[in-house]
């Protein structure tokens, strides 16, 4: 296997490839590391490695072997934090009859993993991934796809997000509210002129009725 040449000029190109400030620990709200699936965050940091020596083919498997081990790893119960009363709301909106779903970039298995950890499993009706055979963010086809097997037109959905990505789903599905949250990567500045309304974080939603 060759070496790959750069230290810390590597580590700082692949951070600003993928959107990553790690001095704060945040992500770029419009960002791939934000947005963009799995497979394409591996194809990003191959492209880094080719760049710092590496040619394409092994540069393609250090950044499955290795990248991948990391971005797609399943997390664990010391890593995931709820931000805001999470279980109780979904709690609230399913018993008031709300269909809840997800949809994201992220693969299935972590997903699937992090909603079992908040303890909101059992009230998500539907999840579309960025690994499923649909077409990702920001195209309308995760949010189509899930008012025909919900039964919810999108006329009646609201979609809530953290990312410019997800009010742009939203409008591109025509649904009928686009929520964005500052709990996330998303700023104010960035979501108040693509949302229709913005909220700190979900513990501003009510549950009315």
């Amino acid at each position: 296997m060759q070496r790959v040449a750069g230290g810390a000029a590597l580590a700082e190109s692949l951070y600003r490839t993928i959107g990553y400030d790690p001095a704060s620990g945040l992500a770029a709200p419009s960002g791939p590391l934000a947005i963009a699936t799995m497979p394409k965050l591996h194809t990003l940091c191959a492209v880094v490695l080719y760049q710092h020596g590496l040619d394409w083919h092994e540069a393609e498997l250090v950044a499955q072997e290795t990248f991948a081990a990391a971005l797609g790893a399943l997390p664990t119960e010391d890593l995931v934090k709820p931000i805001g009363g999470a279980a109780d709301l979904f709690r609230r909106l399913a018993a008031a009859g709300v269909r809840i779903a997800v949809v994201t970039s992220d693969d299935r298995a972590p997903t699937e993993t992090t909603l079992r950890l908040l303890g909101v499993a059992e009230h998500v009706a539907a999840i579309v991934c960025g690994n499923d055979p649909i077409a990702n963010k920001p195209a309308p086809d995760a949010l189509l796809h899930l008012g025909r097997t919900l039964g919810v037109p999108a006329e009646r959905m609201m979609m809530v997000g953290d990312t410019i990505g997800d009010m742009a789903t939203g409008k591109n599905a025509g649904v009928a509210c686009r929520l964005g949250v500052l709990s996330g990567t998303g700023r104010e500045a960035e979501l108040g002129p693509v949302a229709d309304a913005v909220v700190a974080s979900i513990d501003e939603i009510r549950v009315v009725g």
